[in-house]
């Protein structure tokens, strides 16, 4: 008993190192903390580490921080509580103190009758590197969008100058295929050009158009 007892506070003691030893603003998941476990040389299994982490938690020497890579955890420390800034892209964490969000967290919990101890938050969004490449990246969409409504523009002038000699020929018939091809070019390249405006306009509720052979 006594010797389960040992094994379970050594484990849940090197966990603990491993967490405490993450540099200031790095936060890791389970997973993480169990890989540099099973490098230490602790004979752990993920699901221990996830319980052990629990418990810290629960006794206040961890907490935890969310984002779309699920459950981060850091070492508690001592002095004010502090907000995370998390992006969503690649993950990176920064830590501030406001003070102002501090009260906001005592009044909310005031109002919904909590009797407040501490308030944290976690404001998840984009940092300014991930904008810029998601900018870049919707720049190249919208550049190939006009390129090719000006190709589709160019070969739809082509058919339309067919269709058009076919009917001078009064042959209706043939004029039929050049004109329908030209008219298929042309709302293929509305739908390029409506894409190109969203985008440029900041709306970004247009999905890029479909690369799609031309008729």
């Amino acid at each position: 008993m006594d010797e389960t007892k040992n094994r379970l506070l050594s484990t849940q003691e090197a966990i603990e190192a491993i967490v405490k030893a993450i540099p200031r603003g790095d936060h890791l998941t389970a997973p993480e903390v169990y890989e540099l476990a099973v490098e230490r040389g602790l004979k752990v299994s993920l699901s221990t580490v996830y319980r052990t982490l629990n418990r810290l938690k629960a006794d206040g020497n961890v907490i935890t921080v969310s984002g779309d890579r699920g459950l981060r955890y850091e070492a508690a420390e001592e002095g004010p509580a502090h907000d995370h800034l998390i992006c969503l892209a690649c993950g990176m964490t920064i830590e501030f103190y406001d003070e102002l969000i501090r009260g906001f967290g005592k009044a909310v919990a005031q109002r919904k009758g909590f009797d407040h101890t501490t308030s944290r938050f976690d404001i998840l969004g984009y940092c300014q590197n991930c904008r810029s490449k998601d900018t870049s990246h919707k720049i190249d969409l919208v550049q190939d969008a006009v390129a090719a409504a000006i190709e589709r523009t160019e070969e739809a002038l082509g058919q339309m100058r067919l269709g058009l000699e076919q009917l001078r020929m009064r042959k209706f018939n043939k004029a039929y295929s050049p004109i329908k091809s030209a008219t298929s070019q042309l709302t293929q390249t509305i739908e390029d050009l409506d894409y190109a405006a969203n985008s440029l306009s900041g709306d970004g509720t247009s999905a890029p158009p479909n690369s799609q052979s031309h008729d």
